[in-house]
């Protein structure tokens, strides 16, 4: 590794640590610094400060870093194969497929009486709707060899699970409703230990593994016939692309809900900071920034000193939204 490159990835880490630990101390309820420490070093173990830092903001700490360095990778994943920077799960309708595989099953009820673990039932609802509507972009790509066809598919993906959730509306309970609608603004406190369990093991998994395909990845760069050439089967990467970003897109949307643009800014922001389109630096280089982002994110929610919590979801989108605006324009010049 390139000396310059140690130093980003090492200043990376850094502010990681640091927004995290802002994180850990804020909240409706602010922890001066002395006890934090004491709280950290478990010193202070029987406080009310450490069952908030441990029991709670702990654990969705890291569904935050889990969410956004997934979503980060996703869109890195997809953005190489369609060799376009502005799509992500976001854009191309992926969350939203994701999104109304989960309402389906939680205003039906299934994944509550059904007799099985409800996060497990959410979260193959969740990848299973990600995965159709992956299949279904890359069919489109495929016959029509136009990105662009991409855009507008993902808006149209978007109205129709708006248009089916609308009907749903009308005839679900209030109880399964409420619900579902406090899940799409975006929530990163962990109802569950298992939901814990699930990005914490997943999303590294997943990391490792698109890791092992790097040099295949960054051939995808170059374009289809250099894929050919090297003699890998270009139809079982691209099917490789879309199980992983399915995967990941589902296990995150499933847990945290959707969460607007993260998958598509990442890429970008890392990007920006390395400066080059190698893979085998954006994948761990997205890792840090997508998980310093989100929980950044979650740190402009809690409203320091306020009991009120911003939807998550709508501090993404405030980010992400004139990220996407500039390169349309970019692009289009």
């Amino acid at each position: 590794m390139k000396k310059s490159y140690f130093k980003l990835f090492l200043g990376l880490v850094l502010v990681l640590i640091l927004v995290s630990l802002i994180n850990l101390r804020t909240g409706s309820v602010w922890i001066p610094w002395h006890d934090f420490t004491r709280v950290i070093s478990g010193q202070l173990s029987d406080s009310g400060y450490h069952t908030i830092v441990w029991q709670y903001r702990m654990p969705k700490l890291l569904v935050a870093a889990m969410a956004g360095a997934g979503l980060g990778l996703a869109g890195l994943l997809l953005q190489t194969m369609f060799r376009n920077p502005i799509v992500g799960p976001y854009v191309l309708g992926i969350s939203s497929g994701s999104g109304l595989a989960v309402a389906l099953v939680m205003m039906s009820g299934l994944a509550y009486f059904s007799g099985i673990h409800s996060a497990y039932i959410l979260s193959l609802a969740a990848i299973a709707g990600s995965f159709l509507v992956l299949a279904f972009n890359l069919f489109l790509f495929e016959q029509l060899r136009k990105t662009e066809i991409l855009l507008i598919a993902g808006l149209m993906i978007g109205a129709f699970s708006g248009a089916v959730l609308s009907i749903l509306s009308v005839y679900a309970p209030a109880e399964q409703l409420q619900r579902y609608f406090f899940w799409t603004m975006g929530n990163l406190t962990v109802s569950r230990p298992v939901f814990l369990w699930i990005l914490g093991l997943g999303v590294p998994l997943l990391f490792i593994i698109s890791a092992s395909k790097i040099k295949y990845l960054n051939l995808l760069l170059l374009g289809d016939d250099y894929v050919r050439a090297s003699g890998v089967r270009l139809d079982r990467l691209r099917w490789f692309i879309i199980l992983i970003s399915g995967i990941l897109t589902g296990l995150i949307t499933a847990v945290t809900g959707p969460l607007a643009f993260v998958g598509l800014i990442i890429p970008h922001i890392t990007r920006m900071i390395f400066r080059t389109q190698m893979l085998q630096y954006l994948i761990p280089g997205v890792f840090l920034t997508g998980a310093t982002f989100m929980i950044a994110a979650d740190v402009i929610s809690q409203l320091p000193g306020r009991a009120g919590v911003l939807p998550v979801n709508s501090i993404t989108a405030l980010l992400g939204a004139p990220l996407v605006i500039h390169l349309l324009l970019r692009n289009s010049r």
